[in-house]
């Protein structure tokens, strides 16, 4: 965690320009004008910058602390609410080049990465609204702005979080047949986990370990992923509770011959080859990779590889990254599944390709652990709804590995209505919903262009 940044912060250290924190939303628009280092600390972000070797750079930790700290988001707000005050009173950056052209995408990514989405896309429409006829002079700012601003990045949240929602729900009712339980209508207590209402198994914090290696290795590192993994297992890092829950035979046989050989691979293993323990944990790959889909396609089948030794598997995690990649890039459910269906695949898949899946009944589908089957229920889930609410209940109630089907679901559901659909029911009473919101955002900056 960023010493300075928490002194900042908290500790009200006269870092920003020689000035407190609290001393920054009183600076004169002169001020505000001609001192630059001050920005820096109003609106960290994860790059360093060009205009101050004594910036502070966000890291993972951070942004968590920052972003759970009710008193940094009201700062936040109120130096959001100055910054506009400035660009409303003086007129001097409507023109091609400014530096406060930086400054707008700072904020904009900030904002984004340490509050929401929504702040930022309000932001971002104030300054097209204050630019009025002058913003045409700015394309080559406004390239930025829009990209820091985009939906893309909603989406992106909603897939990631989307991911643990459904796990959560899921997660009370796994192993359970279906039509043997009170129908799933939001979180619950209880389960063979004994789990709090709103918590969630092995699904999510995979898919964290896995978030958290690839923001930090800009890329996927077997290694290091299987390292976090190990983290998780025997320490209980990424959990829900303090405790890992939900490991099967299969990883537990993997991480093994990884701590003892350093096995990057998974050998075989019979049936258990064939689980869905790889395609659960998926949506970090299509939030890092979406802008290469050809890149997140081949990362998908690779991520999987180290804990499944099945061409099952690899195909069901490169088409789930495929189609992922597909929503978040703004594409109906229904043409990416028309672009995915154009590739080769094995025969599993491509039975389930080929039948107009949202026709299906429910006794056509299969909620068990095998991956195809697991592919097929969240599919089904996702094109027979209207709504990303409708889409994980509908997967959580079908039983039997109802947290897999349904945190499948809501990857697909999730990227495809957006994190601003989500209802707040679902993300408050999520546990360390905010943990998973900032990585998903850390996540797309790692990848995206820097002014």
């Amino acid at each position: 965690m960023s010493l300075r940044l928490k002194m900042f912060y908290n500790a009200n250290a006269p870092l920003a320009d020689g000035l407190r924190r609290n001393e920054l939303l009183t600076m004169s628009d002169e001020e505000f004008e001609f001192k630059h280092g001050f920005i820096q600390w109003a609106f960290p972000i994860p790059d360093g910058s060009n205009h101050g070797s004594n910036a502070p750079v966000l890291d993972l930790d951070t942004a968590l602390w920052l972003a759970e700290n009710s008193d940094v988001s009201g700062f936040l707000e109120a130096m959001t609410v100055r910054f506009l005050e400035f660009l409303s009173r003086n007129h001097h950056w409507k023109q091609e080049f400014n530096h406060n052209h930086l400054r707008i995408s700072r904020v904009i990514q900030s904002l984004r990465i340490l509050h929401s989405w929504e702040l930022a896309d309000w932001f971002y429409s104030k300054v097209r609204k204050l630019a009025g006829d002058s913003f045409s002079s700015m394309a080559r700012a406004d390239s930025y702005w829009s990209f820091y601003a985009s939906p893309k990045h909603d989406r992106i949240a909603g897939a990631f979080v989307g991911l643990a929602i459904g796990d959560a729900l899921g997660a009370p009712v796994e192993f359970s047949p279906r039509g043997t339980f009170e129908p799933v209508t939001t979180y619950r207590s209880g389960g063979r986990f004994k789990l709090p209402a709103g918590a969630w198994t092995d699904d999510t914090a995979m898919a964290l370990c896995l978030a958290q290696s690839l923001f930090e290795n800009g890329g996927l590192e077997a290694h290091d992923v299987l390292t976090r993994f190990c983290d998780w297992a025997e320490k209980g890092s990424n959990t829900s509770t303090g405790v890992a829950v939900g490991i099967g035979q299969n990883t537990l046989r993997v991480l093994g011959d990884f701590r003892r050989n350093g096995y990057l691979e998974a050998l075989p293993f019979g049936s258990k080859n064939d689980g869905n323990g790889a395609l659960m944990r998926l949506a970090p790959i299509a939030c890092f990779a979406h802008a290469d889909v050809d890149r997140a396609f081949a990362m998908a089948s690779a991520q999987s590889r180290t804990t499944h030794a099945s061409r099952s598997s690899e195909e069901c995690c490169a088409l789930l990254a495929e189609l992922l990649c597909q929503l978040i890039n703004g594409q109906p459910l229904t043409t990416s599944l028309e672009v995915v269906k154009k590739r080769q695949w094995g025969r599993g898949v491509a039975a389930v390709l080929n039948r107009e899946i949202a026709d299906a009944v429910e006794t056509d589908i299969s909620s068990g652990g095998y991956v195809v089957d697991t592919l097929k229920a969240a599919l089904w889930s996702t094109l027979s709804t209207s709504s990303f609410e409708e889409a994980v209940l509908k997967a959580a109630n079908l039983g039997d590995d109802a947290d897999t089907t349904a945190a499948v679901a809501g990857q697909l559901a999730g990227a495809l209505y957006g994190y601003s659909s989500i209802p707040n029911s679902l993300k408050v009473g999520l546990i360390d919903e905010r943990k998973l919101y900032v990585t998903s955002q850390l996540l797309h900056s790692s990848i995206g262009p820097h002014p």
